[in-house]
């Protein structure tokens, strides 16, 4: 019984994929429910594993990935529909672009070891955290999104730059063993 609980991490990750290639098709009184699912994931995933030791890197990995594969399909979907500008995308997303040109970087150059180095930070977690309340309230019609927008923005762009000194920090300690721990939804 106990290999099967050490899935459900990952397995709430999966469903935030789902859940994010079933947002562009739903209509629009389910958006709601499938952005408070989405976070809802976001925050079981990493808590279950941190809290049963449940953590690994690969996991972390497939974590970051469902949440920018989310907020990314939740972002397209409210620009369709007219509620966000498509301007407003690469400013929210600013932390999760700093950190694919990292892994991208890391990958070109060599400096894998170093990118594996990188841990959450609680100014991802807030980043994540300002996303998923950007698209609740986006998902409830819009009202009074500008004020939330723009904490969304500041958020993103304090962790992209937290991000990018925790990578050149990595990089100038030199190549070392990777962590094993769970990177989780803060890159």
């Amino acid at each position: 019984m106990r290999s099967f609980f050490r899935h459900i991490p990952n397995l709430l990750s999966l469903l935030r994929l789902t859940l994010a290639l079933l947002l562009p098709f739903s209509p629009e009184r389910c958006w709601f429910w499938i952005v408070l699912g989405g976070g809802g994931s976001d925050f079981l995933d990493g808590w279950i594993a941190r809290r049963w030791k449940m953590e690994t890197w690969q996991g972390g990995l497939l974590d970051a990935v469902a949440d920018k594969v989310f907020v990314l399909s939740a972002l397209l979907t409210f620009v369709a529909a007219g509620i966000f500008s498509p301007w407003w995308i690469p400013a929210v997303v600013a932390r999760d672009l700093t950190v694919a040109a990292i892994a991208a970087y890391a990958a070109w150059s060599g400096a894998w070891a170093s990118f594996r180095k990188m841990n959450s930070r609680l100014s991802g977690k807030a980043a994540t955290g300002g996303q998923f309340l950007l698209l609740m309230l986006a998902s409830l019609g819009g009202a009074g999104i500008q004020a939330v927008l723009l904490l969304a923005i500041l958020l993103s762009f304090v962790a992209a730059a937290d991000y990018g000194r925790q990578f050149a920090a990595a990089l100038q300690a030199g190549p070392a063993d990777a962590p094993r721990g769970r990177m989780e939804d803060g890159l």
